[in-house]
């Protein structure tokens, strides 16, 4: 028998396996440890129970909403920046891009020097490169142009699947390995919002805004450079600098966090709640190989470079934690990690500022040009 929730079921569903997510990580010290995210959890739980309960009944989510809680969460991380947070970040944040471009770039040289010892085909070695590790398997329709064939499909989607499930994971041991080294007391611990229902409105409209601005790209055929998570973050910014030059309302940390942060966690645990992990099955040696030669290298990139590049200090120290979730296979991954080390040591607008944008918007730009230069 099969059973498609609507979108309210949908989201009831996974608000409840987020919660179950949260008490697994409050009552198994080595989750919360190692910063193993509740939205991965509770996702990953919801995705198994319905994989239990499919001899019975075959149970599907609406997962419309997922652009709307994405593009909500990217909304407020524009509205989270100042003037003065802009003008201390930009640099910073192209700084990271400057070096998230030169890992997707080792990331082909080593596909190309792997497919050469093992002897794989142009297309095997194609889909071992950034296209499914900075790209994910989003990118199977530039896979098959650039001559990529359908029967590599399942072992491209096996090789993101698993790249995701060491990204989530391996995010928490980079911030393991680096957080002794710095000080945390600098974090901000934003307190509970305090609004009235107009208070409200006002945010929910000034979010809504934000989001309805960032979909006009995509809708004029301008989605290739500003996906409506871009859209959503460059209006947010703008809106931000706009309503503190005016005065007309004062933008305020805490409501704004709450409502980004809520989306969020419902966008990460409809994420991984419906991807296809029974696609694992399809993985193959050299996929397996790729993977861990990939984690080794942004393991040494994110201990030993991203410090070197942006100093070493607390901001560095997130910002390298959230460089193995996209660069292994999914932003998701790399947001569900930032969000664990907010929860439980405090937040840094900036590191939000530098990292998602970069991670889930600006390599997906750049990184199919960076393909086709050795494909």
């Amino acid at each position: 028998m099969q059973f498609t929730l609507n979108a309210a079921q949908s989201v009831a569903a996974v608000l409840a396996f987020l919660l179950i997510g949260y008490a697994l990580q409050r009552h198994i010290p080595l989750l919360k440890n190692n910063y193993v995210p509740a939205p991965f959890l509770g996702g990953v739980a919801l995705y198994l129970a319905m994989a239990l309960t499919r001899p019975i009944l075959d149970i599907t989510l609406d997962s419309s909403l997922v652009v709307i809680f994405s593009t909500a969460f990217f909304a407020s991380i524009g509205l989270r920046i100042n003037r003065a947070l802009l003008a201390q970040g930009v640099r910073q944040q192209v700084c990271f891009l400057l070096l998230v471009v030169g890992i997707a770039v080792a990331q082909n040289i080593l596909a190309l020097l792997v497919g050469g010892i093992l002897g794989l085909s142009a297309a095997e070695t194609l889909l071992h490169g950034s296209l499914v590790f900075m790209g994910d398997a989003t990118l199977a329709p530039l896979f098959q142009q650039l001559g990529g064939t359908a029967n590599l499909l399942p072992e491209l989607n096996a090789v993101s699947l698993l790249a995701v499930l060491v990204g989530t994971l391996l995010g928490g041991q980079v911030f393991v390995a680096l957080k002794s080294k710095v000080d945390l007391s600098g974090t901000l611990k934003p307190p509970a919002p305090a609004f009235t229902p107009l208070d409200l409105l006002r945010y929910l409209f000034i979010f809504a805004l934000a989001m309805a601005i960032g979909f006009l790209p995509s809708q004029h055929g301008l989605g290739q450079w500003f996906s409506p998570v871009g859209g959503a973050f460059v209006a947010g910014l703008a809106l931000r600098m706009i309503l503190d030059r005016t005065k007309w309302m004062e933008v305020s940390l805490p409501p704004v966090n709450l409502l980004g942060n809520v989306s969020l966690s419902l966008f990460l645990t409809f994420v991984f709640a419906t991807l296809p992990w029974q696609g694992l099955h399809d993985i193959t040696l050299t996929g397996v190989l790729l993977v861990l030669f990939n984690s080794i290298l942004l393991v040494v990139v994110a201990v030993y470079g991203v410090g070197r590049i942006m100093g070493r200090n607390t901001l560095a120290t997130y910002v390298a934690a959230g460089l193995p979730g996209f660069s292994l296979g999914n932003p998701a991954s790399t947001m569900a990690t930032l969000q664990c080390i907010k929860e439980n040591h405090g937040a840094l607008p900036l590191a939000i500022f530098i990292v998602p944008p970069v991670g889930a918007w600006l390599i997906n730009v750049i990184n199919p040009y960076i393909i086709r230069l050795f494909f």
